[in-house]
């Protein structure tokens, strides 16, 4: 436990130092972290981001259920109530955090009277267990962000969302590859006389850039040789093989791995039926 209480102080730090809001947090099941997070408030514009939240719902997509039964949550900061009502909505059993509420109080993060009340309510008497570990430097993602004045910063990150947009020939084939095959969910979907399409939710969006030597590097390590163009698709998903073996049943063209990358993570290279390259990849336990 102590070192996944450092980690989310990482966390917290990072998100500092981001300009965001110093919070971070994970859960824990059998030894095992299904989900990370950090506060998304003031990216997202969104209150109910809290990085509590946001890890509880990174470990229900990784595990395509809102179950987490038996599941530990470890946080930089006491929750708020709100984060611990939402974990014990989804089953956590017991939550973990480093720095107390009046470290986060102390950096202007303070809980006006009614939520205060409500949060020693549940933490004392609330289903689940809610107990301080203190941590070595669970302060500092608070001094590192009051010395910052980023208290009124603007959002970071002026993008709400990547979307990759792909114009296939074959539309069907390709909904039922993404949607049915890979499983992901339609989250709107039109049919006109001009055209059709559909937003499918494929979980965290990231822009990653590569140099032309780091994408060689890659391919070399995925497949043995240079093969991909200056688009592919990496998809993060819970077993690498067991996925490519459904996509290939589905209408994939496997090209390299499984294999684990000097990164830590095993990774399958595929060609979607539209031609697109595509990695699939799991984040070993030891990463």
């Amino acid at each position: 436990m102590p070192e996944l209480l450092a980690q989310t102080v990482c966390l917290a730090l990072e998100n500092a130092d981001a300009g965001q809001h110093p919070f971070g947090a994970l859960v824990v099941r059998n030894g095992e972290v299904l989900g990370t997070g950090v506060n998304a408030t003031l990216r997202d514009s969104d209150p109910t981001a809290h990085a509590e939240v946001e890890a509880i719902r990174a470990a229900c997509r990784r595990l395509g259920s809102p179950d987490l039964t038996g599941a530990t949550v470890v946080s930089s900061c006491e929750p708020c109530p709100m984060c611990q009502a939402a974990a014990t909505l989804v089953g956590v059993s017991r939550i973990v955090y480093a720095a107390p509420k009046e470290v986060a109080a102390g950096a202007g993060f303070e809980l006006e009277p009614a939520a205060a009340e409500l949060q020693a309510l549940l933490r004392f008497s609330g289903p689940t267990p809610v107990e301080h570990a203190p941590t070595s430097g669970a302060d500092e993602p608070f001094e590192r962000f009051a010395a910052g004045g980023k208290a009124d910063r603007r959002p970071a990150n002026p993008v709400y969302e990547l979307r990759l947009a792909l114009t296939v020939e074959d539309y069907e084939e390709a909904l039922s590859f993404y949607g049915d095959v890979l499983g992901l969910p339609v989250l709107e979907a039109w049919d006109e006389p001009s055209g059709r399409g559909a937003v499918l939710g494929a979980g965290r969006a990231t822009l990653e850039l590569l140099s032309v030597a780091q994408a060689e590097l890659i391919d070399r390590v995925e497949v043995g040789e240079r093969v991909s163009g200056p688009i592919r698709l990496a998809l993060e998903v819970g077993d690498s093989e067991r996925t490519a073996r459904e996509l290939v049943g589905g209408g994939a063209e496997a090209i390299g791995g499984p294999v684990v990358t000097p990164w830590r993570h095993r990774n399958v290279r595929l060609r979607t039926p539209d031609g697109l390259q595509l990695t699939l990849f799991t984040v070993l336990d030891n990463a």
